[in-house]
């Protein structure tokens, strides 16, 4: 869209960019620029979709798009380039020879003065205004021949501007920083200390001896503050790498490194797993190995218990949720004797019966550790060879196939107890967590009310019966001049007590239904806040 004012005349009341910028205020004679009375800042606030409000634009982001086009083009034709906080829109950058050269294109002729002193109109032809950027000049016949493209970077568009007052003080080498100017200072001072002459120095030696000399003592300011960002530089850790590390194709993050040695040694458990190969070694192996080796060898063997007491729990039959603590007594006596026991604690009795088992089986090889003539005895007490022989009569397939093929260790480690314990506690959790679940179902379906059924014309129970035709006829008279129908109703009370012509004198209304003044209704006398009209259909 090109310059939209080739046909419009220039007034006397017209800024001087209103026909040039094509600006769109048809309501005044200045253009978005001229009629912005804002103060002028370095910065301008902008909204950034994700971000929200930076100070990243421009003070002509919100004008109307021929005076935004206009302003960005000469501000990317401007030479010397401006930046745009050093901008005051429109005084700088100054537009009066961009300004004089579009309207010579616009009146199509500019004025030329001979020698002779007189004037001369000279025609100016150019291409039209309608296929022309607002904040360029248009083409000449021989340029639009020659292909010219009319953009910031055409000579006739960049105009020369003055430089500011800011830009002349500005001196023309770098400007020198503070911790230079402090080290030429010292470097000065310890300089002309050593180099003046004896006979300048007016207080004697015994009077300059309590006083300390300054300038060897001082310590210059730039190494230290390079020792201090090089230490903050080391302490600094590049958790992802440098930017080289990242942006190389072979580069794999922390966390995924990480993720990777967890799924490793997952896959490692489920192989012990798969293979039975589920018991911690011999306690003279775990001397041997480094902490690392030791935990790892923890986690297979944790995996692989917890898979195992998932497996039990998944094929076990769902009871009453409550029985997940039966009392101690009873679980300790089923423990102790033969028998099946009721179902509601038999996974508890079981467990209890293993846990016994695996003490008297530590107990055997302590004896067995101490006195090697023992190893042969039977258990030291009726109720240690009892719960052996029950144990080796009611043992599950599960435990009885993994007892062949692995025989206990000699002397149950304390990875191994650990596990034992974890997974109990798993197992208790696991229940009390159902039973936690079942309870809240329980409360939730006893409060929830039921559905009520739809209602018809035909299921209203308290649906009166039919009235009389003389109870339905009313009058419908107004009760203030008794001489029109009443059609007007006032809210909150709902009150239709009078007509159209009588409720525009009690109660005037403004937007149609909110009254002027604090009104009240003639039959209740309450406060009304609305007045509607009511259409009755016959």
């Amino acid at each position: 869209m090109g310059t939209l004012t080739a046909d419009c005349p220039r007034l006397d009341g017209h800024c001087p960019h209103k026909l040039a910028t094509s600006c769109r205020l048809t309501s005044t004679l200045n253009c978005c620029a001229c009629a912005d009375e804002r103060a002028h800042s370095r910065t301008y606030r902008c909204y950034i979709d994700g971000v929200g409000f930076v100070q990243r634009g421009t003070r002509w982001q919100g004008y109307c798009w021929f005076c935004k086009e206009f302003w960005t083009n000469r501000l990317a034709a401007t030479d010397p380039p401006l930046e745009i906080s050093q901008t005051r829109i429109p005084e700088i950058p100054d537009q009066t020879e961009f300004l004089d050269r579009w309207f010579e294109f616009h009146h199509g002729y500019r004025i030329a003065k001979l020698q002779d002193g007189t004037e001369q109109r000279m025609p100016v032809i150019g291409e039209p205004f309608k296929e022309v950027s607002p904040g360029f000049l248009p083409r000449t016949l021989d340029q639009l021949r020659a292909g010219v493209e009319n953009d910031a970077g055409r000579p006739e568009n960049r105009l020369r501007r003055r430089r500011l007052s800011s830009e002349e003080e500005r001196p023309e080498e770098p400007q020198q920083s503070l911790e230079s100017a402090l080290e030429d200072l010292l470097a000065e001072a310890s300089d002309d200390e050593p180099s003046r002459p004896p006979e300048e120095r007016a207080p004697p030696p015994a009077v300059e001896a309590p006083t300390p000399d300054p300038g060897p003592r001082r310590v210059p300011i730039a190494p230290i503050r390079s020792l201090n960002s090089q230490r903050a530089r080391e302490r600094f850790a590049r958790v992802f790498g440098t930017r080289e590390d990242i942006q190389r194709e072979d580069y794999e993050s922390p966390l995924s490194t990480m993720f990777n040695r967890a799924n490793a040694r997952y896959r490692q458990a489920e192989e012990r797993r798969a293979t039975d190969d589920v018991y911690p070694p011999p306690p003279e192996t775990l001397n041997s190995l480094s902490a690392q080796e030791r935990r790892e060898i923890e986690e297979q063997v944790l995996w692989g218990v917890m898979r195992e007491s998932a497996a039990q729990h998944e094929q076990e039959a769902e009871g009453n949720v409550w029985s997940y603590t039966p009392r101690r007594r009873e679980i300790e006596y089923w423990g102790l004797v033969q028998g099946q026991p009721p179902p509601e604690i038999e996974y508890d009795v079981r467990l209890s019966r293993e846990q016994n088992y695996r003490r008297l089986n530590v107990h055997r090889a302590q004896q067995n550790a101490t006195s090697s003539s023992s190893s042969s005895q039977a258990p030291a007490t009726s109720r240690e060879g009892e719960l052996a022989d029950y144990q080796a009569r009611n043992a599950t397939p599960s435990s009885s196939s993994s007892s062949s093929s692995t025989p206990p260790a000699p002397g149950m480690s304390q990875i191994q107890t650990s596990i034992q314990q974890i997974t109990s506690e798993l197992q208790r959790l696991r229940l009390a967590s159902e039973a936690i679940t079942s309870a809240r179902h329980n409360m939730h379906a006893r409060f929830v009310t039921p559905e009520r059924p739809v209602q018809t014309l035909d299921n209203q129970p308290n649906r009166p019966p039919p009235m009389t035709d003389e109870e339905m006829t009313k009058t419908l008279a107004c009760q203030v001049c008794y001489q029109q129908l009443a059609d007007t109703a006032v809210l909150p009370c709902g009150h239709m007590v009078m007509c159209q012509w009588c409720a525009d004198v009690v109660i005037p209304v403004k937007h149609s239904h909110l009254p002027v003044r604090p009104t009240k209704c003639p039959m209740c006398r309450k406060v009304v806040k609305q007045r509607f009209r009511i259409h009755m259909g016959s």
